[in-house]
């Protein structure tokens, strides 16, 4: 297995972590501070990460669209809602960027995952924020979250058809139900609130949050309802999350 070349930040693709994409940079900031040794990437799309890494790694992908981009040791050509294919090995991180919204097993995924990544091992995963405040507001008019508007055909299946409303509190359950701990959520660099109404429903989000977490059953449902108060929550309109796979007693 060979291993990745040593690209930067200002490499081969320049647009990969601008100011439209800060999720990504958020990502990058969690990789580059654990610094696994392999990395497989889960819908690796056009195969940005590769030039993001500030060390060498060892980089595979696994897309069921796109075709293997460069930079990349291995890649796999693969549906994930099957879950992570047998085919690929161990590895010390694994990423999933904007694409658990489109998952119709998204237990089956993760379980599938948590096989693949070694003990200790992380996993860092972004999507929309469905419920920020202005989102909210939106889900009382239409019936489902601003971020996950497409219902336009259901016989069909389509590269970007998200559907699944996966917030922090569905993702908790599902991360710890599935070997995962230390879940966390990641500063995005992005305005926060956008609108003033955003802000009196923030407020009302915030008091509730801190009695939850005055009530709370125990340390990590206090944790929990914490990560729930803070402004990436409240108001982002991405959630950056990392997990780490329960190491074996």
């Amino acid at each position: 297995m060979r291993s990745a070349p040593l690209l930067s930040n200002e490499s081969s693709n320049p647009e990969a972590l601008n100011e439209n994409k800060a999720h990504r940079q958020a990502i990058v900031k969690v990789l580059n501070a654990v610094k696994p040794s392999s990395v497989l990437d889960i819908c690796c799309g056009d195969g940005w990460l590769s030039t993001a890494f500030t060390y060498a790694t060892v980089l595979h992908g696994l897309d069921f669209y796109a075709k293997p981009p460069p930079g990349y040791a291995q890649f796999y050509s693969a549906d994930f809602n099957q879950g992570v294919p047998d085919a690929c090995g161990q590895y010390d991180a694994a990423l999933c960027c904007e694409a658990m919204g489109y998952l119709q097993n998204p237990g089956l995924f993760l379980q599938s995952v948590h096989r693949h990544l070694n003990p200790g091992a992380t996993f860092v995963l972004s999507l929309p924020n469905p419920n920020y405040a202005g989102a909210r507001i939106n889900h009382l008019i239409q019936g489902f979250p601003r971020s996950y508007s497409w219902f336009a055909q259901n016989t069909t299946a389509e590269p970007h058809m998200p559907w699944l409303t996966l917030g922090l509190f569905q993702l908790w359950l599902l991360l710890g139900l599935n070997g995962f701990t230390s879940i966390t959520v990641h500063e995005v660099d992005e305005k926060k609130p956008r609108r003033q109404i955003e802000k009196l429903v923030g407020w009302l989000i915030k008091a509730y949050a801190r009695k939850k977490i005055k009530t709370a059953p125990s340390v990590a449902v206090a944790e929990l309802w914490r990560q729930a108060l803070s402004d990436q929550v409240v108001y982002g309109r991405q959630l950056v999350i990392s997990a780490t796979v329960v190491k074996p007693k």
